[in-house]
């Protein structure tokens, strides 16, 4: 018999495949990906169930299936990757995500190389499960790509995926195989036999099936020996990029008596600026740490966005290693050898390359930047910034209960975020402390307690730490961040950075604002305006002030770079999740009005101008049949003349002359030896569909026109 295709197949397909990528929820952000995966799915449904309902050919679905699959997937992947070279955007978004796969540990925030492979393989899977079940008539070979996002994170993720995982890709199957079960040549065989009988006796084996397979998964499976799960994964340079902690090697530079060269740049202003390698937003009771970044090589450009001065730095690295990227903050823009990402929440540049330890070493670079520049009045009047990871504004566990009173004490009268901010900074760089590197390493609650209620002299680590806890203290979300100051300018210019100008210094989120910098170390000027004047240490400093060079790999406190913190409120990764929204939303009213869409290209072909007169003819009289049906009306089966006779009693008195004149004209039509005038043919349609819509009930109407009956159902 010839093949039928069910116009909800590809409804059903499209549900089975968005289901299946479930099981990636535990690779990556589960929320990011299925959001992105609806306009694939919402476009091979739509164009499914069109022309399937318009009698298209197999082939031509498929064919119109893959090109607008095609379009979506360039589209989307062209806006993750941004402005430039088409190919070259979409090759590098690919090397993205598969980097991203090889070297970040699981669960992976949604970045858009990662966003960019979802999507082409649930358009992979579409076009493969359509062919299966729509084009070869295959409908039970479709388990096979509808398994494969389990089998990708199966393999992935390290632990073992739970047995809910394996639900949506069942769930996904069984929907398929019922919906494919009324076509093709099972159905003849179905209706040789009783109908019911024969549906059930398939039912009843898909489910005996079913039970073995969950009984194999569950009994059988785990007694099977399958031994050490990932072996690749043990080992080698392909694992989570582990980034060290910046204050060890901050403590140990800090300590050496010999000043080496790091950098020296230029700036287009002329004016020195600090340089930001990384923020620490985790303060514990152990001291500040680096929090899991979620790093991306597309959309630093948006990913920060608050005012500031514009400022590009030409810079020049010397012999040393590093795995971050010395720059002002805010970067709006690098350029750089090697491989890049950055963390969208801290702004840290990181290097990703299979040397990136080494990446740093002689690199010269440049790098457009936003600087945040308050007034003193700005910052003042700012109000505590919302939005952020609140991992920002946990206060650590094991502090003096005294330190709380200590910070009311400070703050006093303050009523503003900026107002306290700006007398904790006052009181840290009085003369109540004293910079000394002979202070205890570390920044944990023990240190900040002595610190700032016994012994009142550390160095920048201790300053930045105390002011951090005391504004989180006060619900002002806080950071801490490590790099460089100014450095000493050159003749020509530039500016020379050296170890000793390494330093660390708080960062509070403000309102309007963003993260602005403060500088609560006396020994140090710190940024214009809103720091007060700079006053020299009570003591003279036992030590001339060292710091970090660029942190290097130091393998303490490893931390794998893309476990999903908060989203934050500002930024992003390019993914454009507002208009993935819009996509999804404008996807689902266009479902929603299929209906309507499909009715309307009915009619226009069913009454089209130009057609034979008993082509026309005929069209015209199935559009009645599918107009009196649409409003819930009766039809006959008997020919146009006596069947208009026996409909009149049911139809309003304009309908029924209508309907008398479009039946006079399509039985002459039919048995008329001479030419027959059907030009009028679809006035008197119409006619006929307005006098039936003004004499039904609004709420038949509204069916009528949303929900038409017509189409769903087929004509004998």
């Amino acid at each position: 018999m010839k093949f039928r295709q069910n116009p909800l197949s590809s409804v059903v397909i499209a549900l089975a495949v968005w289901a299946c990528l479930l099981p990636l929820g535990d690779l990556i952000d589960r929320e990011a990906f299925l959001l992105e995966s609806l306009p694939i799915v919402g476009i091979s449904a739509v164009i499914g169930l069109v022309l399937s309902l318009l009698h298209a050919p197999r082939i031509l679905i498929l064919l119109a299936q893959t090109v607008g699959l095609a379009g979506v997937v360039v589209w989307r992947g062209l806006s993750l990757a941004g402005p430039g070279d088409a190919l070259g955007a979409l090759r590098l978004l690919t090397s993205d995500g598969v980097e991203a796969i090889r070297t970040q540990a699981p669960p992976l925030a949604a970045v858009p190389g990662l966003i960019w492979l979802v999507l082409l393989l649930s358009a992979l899977l579409v076009l493969v499960v359509e062919l299966l079940v729509n084009g070869l008539e295959q409908p039970g070979w479709s388990i096979a790509p509808l398994s494969l996002p389990f089998v990708i994170s199966a393999l992935i993720v390290r632990q073992d995926l739970g047995f809910l995982d394996v639900l949506p890709v069942v769930g996904g199957y069984l929907l398929i195989l019922l919906v494919s079960s009324g076509t093709g040549r099972g159905a003849a065989t179905g209706r040789a036999s009783r109908q019911g009988s024969y549906q059930a006796s398939r039912y009843a084996t898909a489910a005996v099936m079913a039970a073995i397979a969950v009984v194999a998964a569950l009994v059988l499976a785990p007694l099977i020996p399958l031994g050490q799960k990932q072996p690749w994964n043990s080992a080698g340079s392909d694992g989570p990029i582990q980034l060290s902690d910046p204050t060890v090697r901050l403590n140990e530079d800090l300590r050496r008596p010999e000043d080496s060269p790091v950098l020296t740049y230029t700036p287009s202003d002329g004016e020195p600026t600090y340089l930001r390698t990384v923020a620490l937003s985790n303060l514990t009771a152990d001291g500040a740490r680096l929090v899991p970044m979620r790093l991306s090589r597309f959309g630093l450009g948006g990913a920060y966005d608050y005012p500031g001065d514009d400022v590009r730095v030409e810079v020049q690295m010397r012999d040393v290693p590093s795995e971050y990227l010395p720059a002002p903050f805010a970067a709006d823009s690098f350029s750089a050898e090697g491989t890049w990402s950055f963390d969208p929440d801290t702004m840290s540049i990181v290097a990703a390359g299979e040397t990136r330890a080494e990446q740093t070493v002689n690199l010269r670079y440049s790098v457009d930047s936003t600087i945040p520049n308050p007034t003193k009045e700005q910052v003042e009047a700012a109000a505590v910034g919302t939005g952020v990871d609140p991992v920002n504004s946990e206060v650590p566990s094991g502090l003096s209960a005294e330190i709380e009173a200590l910070t009311s004490e400070v703050v006093g009268s303050a009523e503003t975020a900026g107002q306290k901010a700006m007398a904790i900074q006052s009181y840290l760089r009085s003369d109540r402390f004293t910079y000394s590197l002979e202070a205890p390493t570390g920044t944990g609650s023990d240190v900040v307690s002595a610190f700032l209620l016994n012994d009142p002299e550390g160095y920048c680590i201790h300053f930045s730490a105390a002011m951090i806890t005391m504004a989180r203290m006060e619900g002002i979300p806080a950071r801490m961040a490590i790099g460089f100051t100014p450095g000493e300018r050159q003749e020509d210019g530039s500016y020379e950075v050296t170890t000793h100008d390494a330093h660390a210094w708080p960062e509070l989120y403000l309102d309007g604002l963003g993260w602005v910098p403060f500088e609560p170390t006396p020994a140090f000027d710190g940024p214009p305006e809103y720091t007060d004047p700079a006053q020299q240490p009570s003591a003279p400093p036992s030590q001339t002030p060292t710091a970090s060079a660029p942190p290097s790999a130091v393998p303490q406190q490893p931390t794998p770079t893309m476990t999903p913190p908060a989203q934050p409120e500002e930024g992003g990764q390019g993914q454009d999740g507002g208009g993935a929204v819009v996509i999804g939303i404008a996807a689902l009213v266009l479902l929603l009005a299929l209906p309507l869409i499909v009715r309307s290209l009915q009619r226009a072909v069913r009454l089209r101008s130009g057609q034979e007169p008993s082509a026309l003819a005929d069209g015209a009289w199935s559009e009645v049949r599918a107009t009196l049906r649409d409003h819930g009306l009766p039809w006959s089966k008997a020919s146009p003349g006596p069947a208009s006779r026996e409909l009149a009693e049911s139809l309003p008195q304009q309908a029924a002359a209508a309907l008398s004149e479009v039946a006079h004209t399509v039985e002459l039509s039919r048995f008329s030896r001479g030419d027959v005038d059907t030009d009028q043919l679809a006035a008197q349609v119409k006619s006929l569909r307005t006098s039936v819509a003004r004499g039904a009930g609004t709420g038949t109407r509204i069916r009528a026109l949303l929900l038409p009956r017509s189409v769903f159902t087929r004509h004998g």
